[in-house]
């Protein structure tokens, strides 16, 4: 493979000597017979550039072909015809004149084409991959719109998994492509705009602390990002079409692709998004029974005589979210300049919850030596501000005091939440009521006096050099800084409960810095020959990345003065906490592809690439991969098969490929020391030499075709994918001298479907789409760690299953032959007939609270989604319903409620006089204070099933006929939009499609976790 590509580079250099020869040959024979010097660009509708249009001077043999940017160049005798051809499209027609001309071609209803933006940023022929890519136009997120624009990509886009997080507007999302993959790793796609990977920092909850803070979480790097300066979005969902970025790609990629500014034209548009949210699913309540006793909080008393009319749904507030954008774009021929401002204010559901983001883009792009070199040069800044980011969990959530709040007591007593302390001259917490051993405060103490902020600013500044030697050869140098500043803190007012605080207050910082320095080298040969009978695409380049993360924290109760926040008013030593780290990363990588045409239909593709990775430090620093693809249109290679009515297009492909993947941490393969103010000691983690990289194999195939006079366009996608090397931390004795070592072992399977259809057909006068999406995908545990043996002692290591840790009565186990998203669960016991065992002397029911049973898996069995956009006369109306079939959630938010009394079937089993038990009515209260309490839960009783159906997005938007009345504003558009504007179909009692972290396990569980939003609104567009 390394000699495949060296002998492209000697193609390629041979080509730019003979390219020269022939330049000088043809600049000689136009100053004899006086031709003209032809020069123009060819683009679609869109003004989009067409690759490997077909230039020929009519009635000759003379032609050329257009390149990566549509530009072309042809010499002809003065007023010759000049004939523009390409599949897809009509051909075009002009006379031979100097100067530039711009082609526009028609669409033909006879056959297809579509350029995509694939690895690196390349634009390719979408006939001419081997692997499956999804482009999407930034209409699939401005429509509407999301705080953070990838949950807007949910369910329109085939073999993607997106969960949107619990916290609320502007929070992170979970987006894993065909399944996951890696068991310690990290299984989240990389985000890359315009070609270079983004550093995606964040703070996430750890898998295993859900039970305790889900409070002041953060957004991801998409949610920094201003959707308006998207122009279109590449899904590249397999390694094949993702292998080129090397191992941070191996969960696959989202590519971004932001506007640049236009030539010839000077435009400003204004967006304008204003969105109203409230909850969509909240948990089903009583207010029929009241207290246990006076001043309890359990809700096992007496039925009321006349209900209460508590409602917790009274607690949250109409949510927000109000984005204004402005961009500009102008330019001329060789200059273009595109810059846009935003902002994007928000208010969540519950009090206090904001979130505010600033963005200001700057690009201009640059012609020069007639037309050889292209400098790109961009700015964008991000500054955002998240306050009391909740997803779920017992600490500083409010959640959990308001929904078990009994029935029948007096609430409005709890909103006077702080009372004037004489003893301390200041007003502190009220709330009467204790912690309940659920670490419960005043709900309105929590979002008002306990306040988790983050201060986020990022800058990144980016340069590429693109120099065209010939119209087939160029050089493409690029770099880009990007610097990230993260402050978080944590401010508890004095009166907060003295489990968190001291009586004066509690304050924490932490401040990280990220940094990323990002280069780039490639060279792209893209060279037609025999008259157009050959096409070779080839890139060979090289890539340094470094990373940098600082970072430096303390946490401690103040010392003297109350809600003074200072570190100087911070307690010196006892239970303060002080830290500080650096945690350096780098990685080289050298890479190549070729991919050999054939008469525009048939394509052979080959890629590969080596890493040294930092992380692999005095282990396998160095590790190669490659991939290989093999592509064919039918329709042009067995033309009877084609027909205009019927199959207008077909293409089968195959691909296979193999990715690298690093550890998740630093220092794991070298010797390190800790300092301490005790002193300096070594690392007790053993370091392994032999450790590999994580190794992903995976192979796919599909069609693409198009029926029907191109109203029928169809991709389907199979795939399999085997990862080995996975990492493994096990514990070892302390006769070895250490406490555990990281090693390779294990094997994780998926394979799926991927399917989307598009239809296009005339309803009368009205214009009609409609479009599908299906996602399978299984995951299985082939293998975990067998017979691995310390170099130290000899001692041999295996493990058959793996317990990641859960709540009570949850957890996630790794089995072999099970997947990463399986959920185990504690039962009841039962008899020897299987039935539930009831003590014959007490009547009462009996746990079996340490065995776990496994209840099925948190992942979806597939998603299916089914959009439709209908326009007549600048009426449009787009909705789109999603659906989730198969896996499970469990909801400890309801076992809890039902421990207390506080759920609606608390109540309905009272009204039916107990819950039914092999045929036998068992108390309520006895029932439920068995199969839950604050400090146990029997998790089999709260599984549910996650499937749910829903009308996921709405739109309604008319295009204002302005032009008719002045000439200033080019365009108004007005729009209603809608999302999660009805649940169809739902058995469990939270939305099961939002989660509370972005990690890997401890997916499909709610412990008090916060709501989803249904949000509705308008939208505002004008064009100058």
């Amino acid at each position: 493979m390394k000699l495949l590509l060296l002998s492209v580079l000697s193609v390629a250099s041979t080509g730019v000597s003979a390219s020269v020869s022939a330049l000088n040959t043809a600049t000689a024979e136009q100053q004899q017979t006086g031709k003209n010097h032809v020069k123009g660009r060819v683009l679609d509708k869109d003004g989009e550039p067409i690759i490997g249009a077909t230039i020929t001077v009519k009635g000759t043999r003379q032609n050329a072909v257009s390149d990566i940017d549509g530009n072309f160049t042809i010499d002809a005798p003065e007023g010759a015809t000049i004939v523009v051809s390409y599949v897809g499209f009509q051909n075009q027609e002009f006379q031979a004149k100097d100067g530039n001309v711009v082609v526009t071609m028609t669409d033909d209803n006879n056959s297809l084409n579509e350029v995509v933006v694939t690895a690196l940023g390349i634009k390719k022929e979408a006939k001419s991959l081997s692997y499956n890519v999804q482009q999407l136009n930034s209409d699939a997120v401005m429509t509407v719109q999301d705080a953070n624009f990838v949950n807007s990509l949910n369910g329109k886009v085939a073999g993607v998994q997106i969960n949107a997080a619990a916290s609320g507007i502007g929070g992170a999302s979970r987006v894993v492509m065909r399944g996951a993959k890696s068991i310690d790793g990290n299984n989240n796609v990389l985000y890359v705009i315009d070609g270079m990977p983004v550093v995606n920092a964040q703070s996430s909850l750890d898998d295993n602390a859900l039970a305790y803070s889900g409070n002041g979480q953060t957004g991801d790097a998409t949610a920094m990002l201003n959707p308006d300066d998207i122009e279109s979005i590449s899904a590249l969902t397999g390694p094949s079409a993702a292998a080129l970025y090397g191992s941070t790609a191996s969960n696959g990629v989202i590519l971004i692709t932001t506007k640049k500014g236009a030539a010839g034209k000077t435009h400003i548009t204004y967006n304008g998004s204003f969105q109203f949210a409230k909850p969509f699913m909240l948990p089903e309540f009583q207010n029929t029974y009241g207290q246990t006793e006076s001043g309890s909080y359990y809700s096992w008393g007496d039925k009321l005589t006349t209900p209460s009319n508590y409602d917790p749904a009274d607690f949250f507030r109409t949510g927000t979210n109000f984005t204004n954008s402005v961009s500009l774009s102008t330019g001329t021929e060789r200059n273009q300049t595109y810059a846009s401002i935003g902002a994007s204010n928000a208010g969540g559901i519950i009090h206090n919850n904001d979130f505010d983001r600033y963005n200001l883009s700057v690009r201009n792009t640059t012609k020069m030596f007639n037309d050889k070199l292209t400098l790109d040069l961009s700015y964008m800044m991000s500054s955002v501000k998240e306050n009391n980011m909740i997803t779920q969990g017992q600490y500083f959530n409010p959640l959990v005091p308001l929904y078990l709040f009994p029935a029948g007591a007096d609430w409005e007593a709890v909103t006077y939440y702080e009372r004037y302390n004489a003893d301390r001259n200041f007003a502190t917490q009220f709330w009467p009521y204790g912690r309940q051993a659920m670490s419960m405060q005043n709900p309105y103490w929590i979002t008002e006096h306990d306040n988790f902020t983050n201060h986020k600013f990022r800058n990144t500044f980016t340069a590429s050099l693109k120099y065209d030697f010939t119209d087939w050869l160029s050089l493409t140098g690029r770099v880009k800084y990007d610097n990230n500043d993260v402050k978080n803190e944590s401010k508890y007012d004095a009166g907060t409960d003295l489990q968190f605080a001291s009586k004066y207050g509690h304050y924490g910082q932490t401040e990280r810095h990220y940094t990323q320095y990002f280069a780039e080298a490639f060279a792209t040969v893209n060279k037609y020959w025999n008259e157009n009978t050959w096409s070779l695409t080839a890139v060979l380049g090289t890539s340094y990345d470094k990373q940098q993360e600082r970072f430096t924290s303390f946490d401690g109760h103040l010392a003297t003065a109350a809600n003074i926040f200072s570190l100087r008013n911070v307690v010196a030593g006892g239970s303060t906490k002080y830290d500080q780290g650096y945690m350096p990363f780098k990685k080289l990588g050298v890479y190549g592809s070729t991919q050999l045409g054939y008469k525009s239909m048939a394509y052979i593709d080959l890629t590969a690439r080596n890493d040294w990775s930092s992380k692999m430090a005095n282990a396998e620093e160095s590790y190669f991969y490659w991939s290989a693809g093999l592509s064919g249109i039918f329709t042009e290679i067995f033309p009877t098969i084609k027909s205009n009515d019927y199959l207008n297009y077909l293409k089968a492909r195959i691909s296979y490929a193999e990715v690298g993947n690093d550890p998740a941490e630093t220092f794991i393969t070298i010797p390190y020391y800790t300092l301490t103010p005790a002193g300096i000691s070594t690392a007790t983690s053993m370091p392994n030499p032999d450790l590999k990289a994580e190794r992903t194999k995976s192979w796919e195939a599909g069609i693409d075709l198009v029926m029907f006079r191109n109203k029928l366009r169809v991709n389907a996608t199979i795939y399999h994918s085997r990862t080995y090397n996975q990492f493994f931390n096990i514990s070892l004795p302390a006769s070895s001298g250490y406490t555990n070592a990281i090693v390779n072992g294990g094997r994780v399977d998926n394979k799926g479907i991927e399917l989307s259809a598009r239809f296009s057909q005339p309803l009368g006068p009205v214009n009609w789409e409609t479009y599908l999406t299906w996602t399978l995908n299984k995951n299985e545990i082939k293998e975990l760690l067998h017979d691995w043996r310390n170099p130290v002692d000899g001692n041999i290591y295996s493990l058959t299953e793996l317990d990641k840790g859960g709540l009570s009565g949850y957890k996630t186990k790794l089995v072999e032959g099970g997947s990463l998203s399986d959920i185990y669960v504690n039962t009841l016991a039962v008899g020897e007939h299987g039935e539930y065992y009831v003590d014959p002397q007490t009547h009462s029911l009996r746990t079996d609270a340490n065995n776990y049973v496994k209840a099925g898996q948190a992942a979806p069995r597939y998603n299916l989604s089914w959009g439709n956009n209908l326009s007549w006369q600048g009426l449009t109306l787009g909705f789109q319903f999603a659906l989730r079939a198969g896996g499970i959630v469990v909801s400890q938010t309801q076992a809890i409620m039902d421990a207390f009394g506080a759920s609606k079937a608390s109540a309905d089993a009272r009204d039916a006089g107990g819950v039914l038990i092999n045929g036998k009515p068992v108390k309520a209260s006895d029932y439920y204070q068995t199969v839950a309490s604050d400090s146990h839960i029997i998790g089999s009783q709260y599984v549910y099933s996650a499937t749910n159906l829903r009308l996921s997005e709405l739109s309604l938007g008319y295009d204002i006929p302005v032009q008719k009345w002045q000439n200033v504003v080019k365009g108004v558009n007005v729009s209603f939009v809608a999302h999660n504007l009805w649940m169809l179909y739902c058995k469990a009692p939270f939305d099961p499609e939002v989660t509370a972290n972005t990690g890997t396990y401890a997916q499909g569980l709610d412990y008090f976790m916060q709501p989803s939003l249904r949000t509705m609104g308008f939208s505002v567009k004008l064009r100058f």
